[in-house]
């Protein structure tokens, strides 16, 4: 009976040994299935939940999916970025931005994307919320993780909540976005 035991024994050592751990997390900020990972290195990436699902520029209507205005001479300075998903016949576009006063923002800096805020975030598909409009209401966090004006570096994660009569709420959670500018 022994002798049936150190094989048997031996197999699973040998099995034990060769596996390989896995250190992701799924709470692990820069580990989310489906997304770029937030970094801060100008990477050009961009990607977000929508209520859940992750969301990353794609497809193409003829322009760019993908693009950053970074102008440090308007309005004391400003920065937007624009990323759609188009797949025919779905056109979805979200917008982030900063329309005032970059140029006195030291990161990192969290943000409120409030109507009254200078901070606008935008989601359209079949409605379209935009956290300027009265009927939209707005609640999240615009963190500027990274303002590197020397390496034109942009980098920073957000979240919203958005609300609008005869429309769905949308839940945006996990944004980050790295840009060089």
């Amino acid at each position: 009976m022994q002798r049936i035991y150190i094989p048997v024994l031996v197999i699973i050592v040998t099995i034990a040994a060769a596996c390989k751990k896995n250190n992701s997390t799924t709470n692990d900020p820069n580990n989310v299935p489906g997304l770029p990972p937030a970094t801060q290195i100008g990477a050009n990436t961009f990607g977000c939940l929508v209520n859940g699902v992750p969301w990353v520029p794609q497809g193409s209507n003829g322009t760019n999916n993908l693009s950053i205005d970074y102008d440090p001479g308007f309005n004391n300075g400003i920065f937007n970025i624009v990323a759609y998903k188009f797949i025919a016949p779905i056109d979805e576009q979200i917008l982030l931005g900063v329309r005032d006063s970059l140029n006195f923002i030291n990161a990192p800096i969290s943000l409120s994307l409030s109507r009254n805020s200078l901070y606008a975030i935008s989601y359209k598909k079949d409605c379209d919320w935009w956290n300027r409009f009265p009927d939209v209401y707005s609640d999240g966090i615009l963190t500027i993780n990274k303002l590197d004006r020397n390496s034109r570096i942009i980098s920073g994660v957000f979240y919203t909540t958005m609300h609008k009569v005869g429309c769905d709420t949308i839940k945006i959670t996990n944004g980050r976005f790295d840009f060089k500018f």
